[in-house]
């Protein structure tokens, strides 16, 4: 029996629990899994749904609103680091970055489930020694292409060789020594790794659902505009692609979660 205590949004006691019955099958209970968010606009989305599907819970650590970053990832069954406009150079201005870094560092060494998106794959990739640095600005509706090593990865082998997914970034970074390339794009050549057997960097946005799409674009038609990126056509892009790669996502994220059996 392995027991992780930490409190979820209750307060009640939440735990990871592995044995077997008398017919030697593996029962799992409840467990928590930690969200770390930087940006209204950019939350778990389709992956908290999953995590909650699967029976667990999920405790959401506001870093936009000032909130303590965790400094031990042994209390939680998986790590979730979602996107933000901030960057991994940003640490002297921003430390909640160094702290996140510090922490996936720990939860890697400790081979926890973990799901890096956008921002989250950068501090994954910078964690592993990687440099994060800015480049060519990509925003939009991409192709995605599936790498080799993709097609025997037990989160992303039910993937397409080529699909569409929501990009919006304008760091990069190389693939981190020893990791698996998974995912790549004509701008991102590095768009999707996986450190160990369980820590995922995925620098598309595939956790989000059509009506967080339109959210973040009307949120953003500065930024955008900044980019020469036009809102209309990312929306019209979306009524074709997201409902789609929403359903490609949700079977990634199920077989995410199942990593942390």
């Amino acid at each position: 029996m392995r027991r992780k205590p930490g409190p979820d949004p209750d307060g009640e006691e939440v735990f990871t629990r592995r044995l077997r019955n008398s017919a030697g099958l593996r029962i799992v209970f409840m467990a928590e899994f930690l969200v770390l968010q930087h940006e209204p606009m950019e939350g778990p989305g389709t992956i908290a749904d999953e995590i909650r599907s699967a029976g667990h819970t999920v405790r959401i650590v506001r870093v936009d609103q000032k909130e303590k970053v965790p400094s031990d990832p042994a209390p939680f069954a998986g790590l979730v680091v979602m996107g933000g406009t901030m960057g991994v150079y940003d640490q002297g201005k921003l430390p909640h970055l160094k702290e996140e870094i510090a922490l996936l560092a720990k939860a890697v060494k400790a081979e926890q489930p973990i799901l890096g998106i956008c921002l989250g794959a950068q501090l994954l990739a910078a964690a592993a020694g990687a440099e994060v640095k800015p480049g060519e600005k990509e925003i939009g509706w991409m192709p995605v292409h599936k790498m080799p090593e993709a097609c025997k990865d037990p989160v992303l082998r039910r993937l397409p060789e080529n699909f569409h997914a929501l990009m919006w970034h304008g760091d990069h970074f190389p693939l981190p020594k020893g990791a698996g390339h998974l995912l790549g794009t004509q701008k991102c050549a590095c768009a999707g790794f996986r450190l160990g057997k369980k820590a995922y960097g995925l620098v598309p946005h595939l956790e989000m659902t059509a009506a967080m799409i339109d959210e973040m674009v009307s949120a953003s038609r500065k930024e955008l505009a900044g980019a020469q990126v036009e809102p209309a056509q990312i929306l019209e892009d979306s009524s074709e692609y997201a409902e789609p790669t929403e359903e490609l996502a949700r079977t990634m994220w199920k077989a995410w979660v199942s990593l942390s059996v």
